[in-house]
């Protein structure tokens, strides 16, 4: 009988690794905050029927998520566009509290701490220069990655549509500022280096959604979390790595809960829990530019009223029951359902899982949507 009991738990943590492996596993790369070791390591201890292990290999990783340093350093010469590109990086307006200022200065070479910086980009308006190579070439001996950002496209653009409006063709335009760039490139051996062109007030068009993804490659998976929350909601796929993003996150606090829990999941949600899921929708709402603050800015860019604005959105009224509306309680149990009907729900089945995160996780989902339809209504 004692046999037959170890294969039986045998079982179902090979059950657990399997469905951890493959909640993870379904994310893209540039949305993922775990590396592929710290997922082999967690997944050993679920295979293993060490919880335990399971919850400290968790709480590391979300230590380092919480916790991680992100520097990129932006440098080129004054006029080119820094201030501009590092308030667009962080989805804020020029005007807006905490916007960088204009004006700042170029960081030379005997300045910059190269051990401090994640990232460099090297950013141009016209031809990158002398001394942008010279930044490049001892990036490029440290091992740290660089890019060439080219600015204010939009600018050449219609500079040269006003010039040559019968013969102006974008597309053309587009490719030859690209190829001067390359060629500048090639002539200072610089040939495997990538270049963007931007305009960091038309976020939608050229190459500012092929910089984040870029970046979010190639940082360390457990910074690519605090640098995602403050990129522009420029596109839907970008909400979606921004959702994904946070899911991971809030799944892998459940699971490190739910691996020490003695409270079933049908426990009854008190007072404190209320608060905190009050506070962890408002957190969620910021991040997706959905905040009262960012709401007041949005209402009166549309010219229309707060009360009309917050209508036409769902998650300012979550924890807002109205007695036509169908209750919490009946969303929730609805939301698992779908959930585990998507993920075979073996983590949750086989953990304790508290109540609160399925919340948390159905809050995400509303407040992404949001994030959704706040774009259409622009």
């Amino acid at each position: 009988m004692g046999q037959s009991s170890s294969t039986s738990s045998h079982i179902k943590g090979d059950d657990l690794a399997s469905s951890f492996g493959k909640f993870f596993k379904d994310f893209k790369i540039e949305s993922q905050i775990l590396s592929q070791e710290t997922i082999t390591l967690i997944k050993t201890h679920l295979k293993e029927g060490d919880l335990q292990k399971a919850a400290s290999a968790i709480s590391d990783a979300l230590r380092d998520i919480d916790n991680a340093p992100l520097n990129i350093a932006v440098t080129g010469e004054p006029g080119t566009g820094k201030s501009s590109f590092i308030n667009a990086l962080r989805g804020m307006e020029h005007d807006e509290e905490g916007a960088a200022p204009t004006g700042l200065p170029q960081m030379y070479l005997k300045k910059m701490k190269f051990c401090e910086y994640d990232v460099f980009i090297i950013i141009s308006f016209t031809r990158f220069k002398i001394s942008d190579m010279h930044l490049a070439a001892a990036i490029k001996k440290m091992k740290k990655n660089f890019y060439f950002v080219r600015t204010k496209v939009d600018n050449d653009l219609y500079n040269i549509k006003m010039s040559k409006p019968s013969t102006f063709n974008k597309d053309e335009v587009l490719q030859g500022i690209r190829n001067d760039c390359v060629t500048q490139l090639q002539n200072a051996n610089m040939s495997d280096t990538q270049v963007f062109l931007i305009s960091s007030l038309d976020l939608f068009s050229y190459d500012f959604q092929s910089l984040e993804t870029t970046l979010l490659k190639k940082l360390p998976a457990y910074k690519c979390h605090i640098f995602m929350q403050y990129l522009p909601n420029v596109t839907e796929a970008a909400i979606d790595q921004k959702r994904d993003s946070v899911r991971q996150k809030v799944w892998l606090e459940a699971i490190k809960a739910g691996a020490t829990a003695t409270i079933p999941f049908m426990g009854l949600i008190g007072d404190k829990d209320v608060e905190k899921l009050g506070e962890t929708l408002t957190l969620y709402r910021s991040y997706f530019g959905l905040d009262d603050a960012s709401l007041e800015t949005m209402a009166k860019d549309l010219n229309v009223s707060m009360e009309k604005l917050k209508a036409n959105l769902k998650s300012p009224h979550l924890l807002t029951v109205e007695k036509e509306d169908e209750s919490l309680g009946k969303k929730l149990l609805r939301y698992v359902e779908k959930f585990c009907s998507v993920s075979g729900g073996l983590i949750a089945t086989g953990l304790y899982f508290r109540k609160i995160f399925y919340l948390q996780n159905y809050f995400l989902e509303t407040v992404a949507s949001d994030a959704k339809r706040e774009k259409c209504l622009r």
